[in-house]
């Protein structure tokens, strides 16, 4: 923790604004969270836990955003394949995604999208798969080194490993322009028969169950928010102490009930997420108008944790979380 702290205060935090108009990420910040062990958080025998981790998420997120959003995708391969019964698989990529000496990404944004499926993986005559289609949300372009990938099978989802490299078969379109996180090169893949062997695949599992575990992951509040509410909080303390503590205590009571709340309770869970993004909108929108004028400049911090609040808002975003959302952005005095 104490090493995630450091880097927010010393590394991430003082170029924030500079690194959200910037095309990418500094390769030096990426340096140096895999120098300070950070890549490997979430890797077998760290010995850090689930709690703790979520804590380094809200001290990397509310010191700057583009970099903890590339860097938090690594972590998405690193639990796939430390749970993967592909023993060969996880012994080849592990030791290098945990030590940070490649970067890890993901692209399966796409299954929780209705219609028909993004992409969709064939068998092939003499083994393995044959990948096909459009995955939309793919981040960190030039900067992974390999990426999980999704793709539909029939009523089943397979996730394999590719190495993250433009060829005939695996296409970026330009780095998208977003709202937030511009910097993070996020882009849509284009697959064309991508060939994959048994020895890629990270784990091939029922579509239903795969939606019924991702309806647990995504239930929970995203410590991001957290993280960007804290910062938020924070700055305006220096300008209205009162409205600060008072939010900050709310934080702080949504964050302390999503800890101790029952990981079965999905229902409870999507309603403290929802909450926990109203009370970082609220945060941020505090800031603007106590800051005033000042906080429209690219250069202040304000306006950026609007908009990375604003992002937040829609990243793994369900069904009963638009619902939850709305209905508190909807609800009367």
């Amino acid at each position: 923790m104490a090493a995630a702290r450091a880097m927010a205060a010393v590394v991430l935090r003082p170029a924030a604004e500079a690194t959200d108009q910037a095309d990418d990420v500094p390769p030096s910040h990426l340096r140096a969270l895999a120098e300070a062990g950070l890549y490997g958080v979430q890797c077998p025998g760290h010995g850090v836990s689930a709690a703790a981790a979520r804590e380094v998420f809200e001290v990397l997120a509310g010191a700057c955003g583009a970099t903890f959003f590339l860097w938090v995708q690594h972590h998405a391969p690193v639990r796939l394949l430390a749970a993967s019964p592909n023993g060969e698989l996880a012994g080849r990529w592990l030791p290098r995604l945990c030590s940070g000496e490649v970067y890890g990404g993901v692209a399966y944004a796409h299954l929780r999208r209705p219609g028909p499926p993004a992409v969709v993986a064939s068998p092939r005559p003499g083994g393995g798969w044959s990948l096909t289609g459009e995955a939309p949300w793919a981040t960190g372009w030039g900067s992974v080194g390999a990426m999980a990938v999704a793709a539909r099978a029939g009523e089943r989802v397979l996730f394999v490993m590719v190495e993250a490299g433009e060829s005939a078969y695996l296409r970026p379109s330009a780095p998208l322009r977003l709202l937030a996180m511009t910097a993070t090169r996020t882009v849509s893949l284009t697959l064309r028969e991508l060939e994959v062997g048994p020895e890629d695949v990270i784990c091939d599992v029922a579509f239903e169950d795969w939606l019924a575990q991702d309806r647990v992951m995504t239930a929970r509040p995203n410590p991001a928010v957290f993280g960007v509410a804290a910062a938020a909080t924070g700055l305006l303390a220096d300008r209205d102490r009162g409205a600060a503590r008072a939010l900050e205590q709310e934080r702080l009571d949504c964050r302390g009930q999503a800890e101790a709340a029952d990981p079965a309770d999905i229902d409870r869970l999507v309603g403290l997420r929802a909450w926990s993004l109203d009370i970082a909108q609220r945060a941020a929108h505090a800031l603007v108008v106590a800051t005033g004028g000042r906080a429209m400049a690219l250069d202040h911090p304000a306006q950026r944790l609007v908009r990375e609040v604003t992002f937040y808002a829609i990243v793994a975003q369900t069904g009963p979380l638009r619902r939850a959302v709305l209905d508190r952005l909807t609800r009367g005095p």
